[in-house]
């Protein structure tokens, strides 16, 4: 019971990758089984500035609605969860490690399921900066979950 407490509030930073899936979709089962809440977090580098052009020095092939993009983003995400599991959608600017940690603190979550990123097989010991960076700093258990290819929940890794 004291688990179920702990991870009431499972925080998933979703960046529209196939590896943020395959943690929405592990996440999305655990929530179910745990009755607990799923908060999906993107984080864009660009605000509202940028729907109106304010910025002119960038591409337009970058610059677009970030309301837009957010949405694109979260659409497949929210298609994972089970219909039972309460979510939460947050849409944040700013550095995506930051922006992470401080929601972690400021919610009080007690697990982040972060997507991995397996390059290769060198590369697969090295984590992606973002997700090293939790793994590092967070005041809540982490899971990393792995390739959806290998398991269909996907392989993880867990530190509390």
């Amino acid at each position: 019971m004291e688990q179920e407490l702990k991870y009431a509030r499972i925080l998933v930073p979703v960046d529209g990758s196939r590896e943020s899936l395959c943690a929405v979709r592990l996440a999305g089962e655990m929530a179910r089984v745990l009755h607990a809440t799923v908060y999906l977090l993107y984080v864009s580098p660009f605000d509202e500035s940028t729907d109106e052009g304010d910025v002119p020095w960038l591409p337009e092939s970058i610059v677009r609605s970030a309301a837009k993009e957010a949405r694109e983003i979260f659409a497949p995400a929210l298609a994972l969860l089970p219909a039972e599991v309460l979510y939460e959608r947050i849409h944040c600017t700013g550095a995506p490690a930051d922006v992470i940690l401080r929601f972690i603190d400021r919610e009080h979550i007690g697990l982040v399921v972060l997507g991995g990123r397996k390059r290769s097989r060198v590369s697969g010991f090295l984590l992606g900066s973002v997700t090293q960076a939790v793994l590092e700093h967070a005041h809540s258990s982490v899971m990393v979950a792995g390739s959806a290819e290998y398991c269909p929940y996907g392989s993880c890794s867990l530190k509390k």
